[in-house]
């Protein structure tokens, strides 16, 4: 094969992989800014986080913690700001790849995809933390006493945030399996109870 022959078929290789950095950058880029922007949210952000423990003191066992639990949650909160953003570069890289009607329904996808990751946080901040903090508080109330560190306790919350968020992209999930004919409707709604079930258990 000639030289010639052998950078026509690496040129398409490094095309991708060029596109695939600058979209990336893009993305960190992006992530900084809506950090950035998201710091001055953050403290009031904190403070709803917080709010179900009520009266128990969080602690800082070491000096770096509450400004690593700071910039972790600006982080966090950047990351939900740009997410449209972070699907929309998602999606430019991989558009030439697909037909016209797999590009429709990709973009027809995105906004349900956001809405039923600012359900699932909505649904955790409002109902799962404020009714699990006191159920758990009530193990052992006689023998333990209640305390936790502020990283901890925040990486519970935000556990939750990221998987009740995930969680409830699962009619979307479905729905898409659907339209690809991996699973039949009949099925799932055969299924229906069993899938409820273990999305709750999950």
């Amino acid at each position: 094969m000639s030289d010639e022959a052998k950078q026509d078929r690496e040129r398409p290789l490094l095309e991708h992989i060029t596109e695939l950095r600058l979209r990336l950058l893009r993305i960190v880029v992006a992530l900084i800014i809506g950090a950035t922007i998201s710091s001055f949210f953050t403290p009031r952000a904190l403070e709803i986080l917080t709010d179900p423990v009520g009266d128990i003191e969080l602690l800082a066992i070491s000096p770096t913690a509450p400004p690593i639990i700071f910039f972790k949650v600006a982080l966090l909160l950047g990351l939900v700001l740009t997410l449209p953003y972070i699907l929309y570069q998602i999606y430019a890289f991989i558009a030439p790849g697909l037909f016209t009607h797999e590009r429709r329904f990709l973009l027809l996808s995105v906004p349900g995809v956001i809405v039923l990751f600012a359900a699932g946080i909505a649904f955790t901040l409002l109902v799962l933390v404020p009714f699990s903090i006191p159920v758990l508080q009530g193990f052992l109330p006689n023998i333990v006493t209640h305390t936790y560190t502020l990283q901890d306790y925040l990486s519970f919350v935000t556990t939750l945030l990221l998987w009740m968020g995930l969680l409830f992209q699962t009619p979307l999930v479905m729905y898409t399996l659907a339209r690809l004919n991996v699973i039949q409707p009949a099925n799932l709604k055969r299924l229906r109870k069993l899938i409820i079930f273990l999305a709750a258990v999950m």
